[in-house]
């Protein structure tokens, strides 16, 4: 069976004020999301829920720039940024390692000839 990947963008968001590539200050400028990411495979599971970094904001225009107070969902930029990360091999190839190693770990079994 194939390991299935499922990425969730959580709701947890870490802004701050910061200035855009044209110098004007963007208020509660998205800086990261929690995001997790879960591989499945024949009953094992590993994940991954660390905060994932955007764009610098030195490197965004104000026309794309959309503040936190005025989104009512995910920009499509951010959720493209998002996705990537999810679906980055390197991340992926980790999980199945992890996955693979729960499949050969040591199983703790209790004796029958315990008291």
């Amino acid at each position: 069976m194939a390991i299935s990947y499922n990425l969730r963008i959580t709701d947890r968001v870490q802004t701050a004020n910061r200035v855009l590539a044209d110098g004007e200050e963007a208020v509660d400028y998205i800086e990261a999301v929690v995001c997790v990411l879960t591989a499945t495979e024949d009953g094992f599971t590993a994940r991954t829920d660390p905060w994932v970094s955007l764009s610098d904001p030195s490197t965004v225009d104000r026309a794309d720039f959309v503040a936190f107070a005025d989104m009512s969902s995910l920009p499509d930029k951010i959720n493209t940024q998002l996705q990537a990360w999810g679906n980055d091999a390197e991340r992926r190839q980790q999980l199945a390692d992890q996955i693979a190693s729960q499949k050969v770990a040591s199983v703790e079994k209790t004796a029958t000839w315990a008291a």
